[in-house]
């Protein structure tokens, strides 16, 4: 299938984009002036390191899928693991974008800010041809467990903000908001609780 070259491509790019940002955001947290803005800065990238060891698990796995062209030979039980691990990572996409468009509020050197838009731009592209693949893959494996595709960014629109020009808007530890909640856990690595459901 070439869904899943096309998903090794998106989730090695994003693995790059998440080792940036983590260069980017710890020195905003090693030099935190107060505990507010090093709880929340720390927060967003305890998420991302998170989702950087899925990756590391699910991006081999993927490749080996692709190279040896075993997707389609997958026990139902295999597919809806693989399934449901994409579709956790889609959500991952989905929260680096938010959390991209959340440092931009606190950096003002042009550099930086570039390169924060322009990652946050190739996610959000990356985020919707997931979107699209994990909804192609549902339909052609209809007879498994098809992951809940609730779309929590209906009516989004990249260009509604223009972060580039909101260089005077306040930073965003002072604005009283929260990053996003970490994904719940469950015992089984790379899962949510909703994709167990009807595994067993």
């Amino acid at each position: 299938m070439q869904e899943m070259s096309q998903l090794h491509a998106i989730f090695s790019r994003t693995r790059g984009y998440i080792d940036r940002f983590a260069e980017i955001i710890q020195p905003i947290i090693d030099a935190a002036q107060d505990e507010h803005t090093r709880l929340y800065y720390h927060h967003i990238l305890e998420e991302e390191e998170q989702r950087l060891g899925r990756l590391q698990e699910l991006i081999p796995y993927i490749g080996s899928l692709d190279e040896a062209k075993k997707a389609e030979q997958l026990s139902d039980r295999e597919l809806s693991r693989l399934l449901s691990d994409i579709n956790l990572e889609r959500f991952g996409l989905h929260n680096f974008r938010e959390h991209l468009e959340l440092s931009l509020y606190e950096f003002k050197d042009e550099e930086t800010r570039q390169l924060l838009n322009s990652m946050r731009e190739s996610t959000q592209e990356d985020y919707l041809r997931v979107k699209e693949i994990m909804a192609a893959l549902s339909e052609r494996f209809s007879d498994v467990h098809r992951p809940d595709l609730t779309d929590h960014d209906e009516g989004y629109d990249i260009h509604q903000v223009d972060h580039l020009k909101a260089s005077s808007s306040p930073a965003v530890a002072n604005t009283g908001k929260t990053a996003a909640a970490p994904a719940a856990k469950t015992g089984r690595k790379g899962l949510t609780v909703g994709s167990l459901k009807g595994m067993f």
